[in-house]
């Protein structure tokens, strides 16, 4: 009877430990799905950008995947855009490095009322010391989240840092603060 319990009690345990490897996985496998939907705004021999546009699926895979690094003023554990030259929080930006090391989604969301226009930069900085910048960006209304992703070939790990300015109609501009970036491995 104490070896069935034992056991039990071990396959139980074991079920803890790979239920989170599991659950990364299938979020993994959302988000490659969802980023099928995109287009294809760039296209070298080393990087894909896309650009999945207002589409709140694939913002909301993005930001609450566990991976997914977020950035606050007052919270690190928020993501937030502040507007330039004013205090208290103005959105939220957030990264994510898919586990394969191939692709790093992105996807911001100013607290602004009006029409907006988001430039900004995925900043990859490789390991190796290559370095290479991909022009993102998306036009939105009031609460809509825009997203999208860079998919690079082949890579030595590294880290990709988000930076941009979202353009309200209003002239209002909100800055992506510093420090939203994700180290991804390489493939």
């Amino acid at each position: 009877m104490k070896s069935i319990i034992l056991s039990t009690f071990i396959m139980l345990f074991s079920l803890i430990l790979v239920t989170p490897t599991f659950a990364s996985e299938n979020e993994d496998k959302v988000l490659e799905e969802l980023s099928q939907k995109g287009e294809i705004i760039y296209k070298d021999d080393e990087i894909t950008v896309r650009s999945f546009g207002n589409d709140p699926e694939i913002s909301e895979a993005i930001f609450n995947h566990s991976n997914s690094i977020v950035k606050n003023e007052n919270n690190a554990n928020d993501n937030i855009i502040t507007p330039f030259g004013a205090t208290g929080s103005g959105g939220w930006s957030s990264i994510t490095a898919s586990d394969s090391g191939r692709s790093v989604y992105w996807s911001v969301k100013p607290a602004t009322l009006w029409p907006f226009h988001f430039t900004g930069l995925v900043k990859l900085r490789y390991y190796s010391g290559f370095k290479r910048d991909a022009p993102i960006g998306g036009m939105g209304i009031a609460g809509q989240t825009i997203s999208g992703s860079v998919s690079m070939n082949k890579n030595n790990g590294g880290i990709a840092y988000l930076s941009g300015t979202a353009y309200a109609v209003t002239g209002d501009r909100y800055k992506v603060l510093p420090g939203v970036n994700v180290s991804f491995r390489p493939n």
